[in-house]
Order: structure tokens, then sequence, then C-alpha cells
């Protein structure tokens, strides 16, 4: 069953509980505080993070290499994709796995192929290609010559995770404030931003509100004209994308087989695009064995991403040695 509309998995939003407190403060301190300098500003991070993970949560060991981002993992396996909203928007992204959409199983193409609609904030664990409303076939790690992608006859394909990332069309006023009153609260922290999950320079508004409604109506007509022309696949470095190079041609040893069936329940929903045919964002990461990432000149023996400075990881203050 292949629905004709975006689905929605059960999300679960990133929550904390931040505890706040009064302290008095010494005159002087207050009038240094007034003179200081502002705090700096968040790192940007992408509209949605990806990352591969094991079932029940871990996330595989990832290097960088080369400005992409690689995933290592083994032969019969089970892996999850876990895909996080960075926005207080609605997003619709449109997945693909070794170039197969995890939805329809045909070869990917964002244009015409609906994905998966996550709420502001929060996180959804896709399992496998879908099968149904209710069952996909899971993915589970392979010899390329028996992945799904190469009994679909595009074994060239095997290896690579990609994700087009839509934004809602803009609402009115009224119904942005109540989702935003329905959302769950952002998380107190930023994730990793990785160079491999690069995100497509921000379009200016295409219809602004001074605009009248034949010359918004004009300037929709030709977006959509040169969103039609434009292919289906996510820019080159050439292009001005700004998008890590695709690996070389070193044989992949792992590709994603389509796995046993496993519950996986979701449902349609509504959701506009803003920008029907062309997504606001890409993101790409490659995966291989740790033998097959080796034969790339990846140090498979250094310490993986995403790695996390601790702020108490000893007990002591020991003299340098």
């Amino acid at each position: 069953m292949r629905p004709s509309r975006p689905i929605s998995l059960a999300s679960v939003a990133l929550a904390a509980l931040v505890l706040a407190g009064s302290f008095a403060e010494p005159a002087h301190a207050r009038r240094k505080q007034a003179f200081a300098a502002a705090p700096e500003a968040p790192i940007a991070q992408p509209l949605v993070s990806l990352s591969l993970e094991r079932p029940g949560g871990g996330t595989l060991p990832s290097f960088m290499h080369l400005g992409s981002l690689y995933f290592a993992g083994q032969q019969g396996e089970r892996y999850d994709l876990r895909l996080t909203n960075n926005t207080s928007e609605r997003v619709e992204v449109v997945v693909t796995v070794d170039g197969r959409d995890v939805i329809s199983g045909e070869l990917g193409n964002y244009k015409r192929q609906r994905g998966y609609v996550i709420e502001p904030w929060a996180s959804v664990v896709v399992e496998g290609y879908r099968q149904s409303l209710d069952q996909v076939a899971a993915f589970r790690f392979s010899d390329p010559s028996s992945s799904y992608t190469a009994q679909r006859g595009s074994p060239e394909h095997a290896g690579v995770v990609g994700v087009a990332i839509f934004k809602e069309k803009r609402r009115s006023a009224r119904k942005h404030r109540k989702a935003l009153a329905a959302a769950p609260p952002p998380p107190p922290y930023y994730e990793p931003y990785y160079r491999g999950e690069e995100q497509a320079p921000a379009a200016p508004d295409a219809f602004p509100e001074s605009s009248s409604k034949a010359e918004r109506r004009a300037a929709a007509s030709e977006a959509e004209a040169a969103d039609e022309a434009a292919p289906a696949r996510a820019p080159s470095p050439t292009e001005g994308g700004g998008f890590a190079p695709a690996p070389s041609p070193t044989p992949r040893q792992l590709g994603t087989a389509y796995g046993e069936t496993r519950y996986s329940a979701v449902q349609e929903v509504e959701f506009k695009r803003h920008r029907r045919r062309r997504p606001d964002a890409f993101l790409t990461v490659y995966y291989d064995s740790s033998q097959g990432l080796a034969a790339r000149g990846i140090n498979v023996g250094a310490p993986a991403l995403p790695y996390e400075p601790q702020p108490f990881p000893g007990y002591a203050a020991p003299p340098p040695r």
C-alpha cells in the first residue's frame, strides 16, 4: 500500500528540566556585569539531523573523511535511521537508502515522492522500507549483491543515505501561534553539526507581502517551471550547492537488505510544502564496513564522531606530565 500523502511516525520530543535559582549578588559584580559582552549566538545547525543507530539506541561509529560523514556497520546487523527536527516548524523528509525511497521502494525522486512529517523539535525513527501503514521491512546490512537496491537493478547506489527536507507552507498567524503553543519546548542543547549534513543556502522569499496577487501568481508559475526543469537530485559542489564530494569509487562491502517484517505504524497527514519541488536542504551520509572504510583511507582506529567534550571527566587535578 503506497500512501498518497506524507506520513507521520510516532515522534518523541526531547525535554529537560531546567532548575532555576535566585542568588544574592554583590553590587560590584552587578556593575561589572553591565559592561559584560553579549553572549555568543549558538552554532548554526541543520534543519534536520540524521544518524544511523542500533535498535534501542546507540549511534553507529562515524567518521569524517574529505568533508563527508561515514558510518561503520557490520554485515547482518540491523540498523535504524533517526531524524531530528531542529526547528519550531513541521518539516517533511523524503528519505532514500541506497538510492531507493524508503516508502515507495522506487528510485529516489523527491519531486514526485512524499515522505515523513516530523513535528517541531521532535525525532522519528525509520526502521525499514515501508510495506504498509503498519509494517516495514527492516534495514539490515548485507553484501552489496544481496542488497535491496541490487535486487531492484540499481547496485551502483549501495552505501548511501539521502534526505531531502521541505519546510511547510506558511500558515496564518493564528494557526502558527496555536501550533507553537502545542509544540514541546526545544532541547536546551545543540547537537553536533557535521559537514556531511550541509544545508542548502536559504532562498529569498519569492512572494513578498507587498507584491500584488498577479505578481505572486506569475512568480509562482516561474518558480514551478524552474523546479520542474531541474534534475531531482542534490546539487554537486560545482553547481554551488556547497555539499561534500561523493566518495571515491572504491568497491563497497556493505549494502542494505530488505529485511524481516516489523511492526511500525504510521498515519497519513496533511502537509503543504513551502516549495513543492525544491527542497530547502539536503543531507547525505555514507556507510560501509570498517574494512571498506579503511580501504578508502579512513582511519577507523581514530576516535569516532561525534566526540563530545566532558565537563566532569575526572575527580582530581593531578599535575601535568
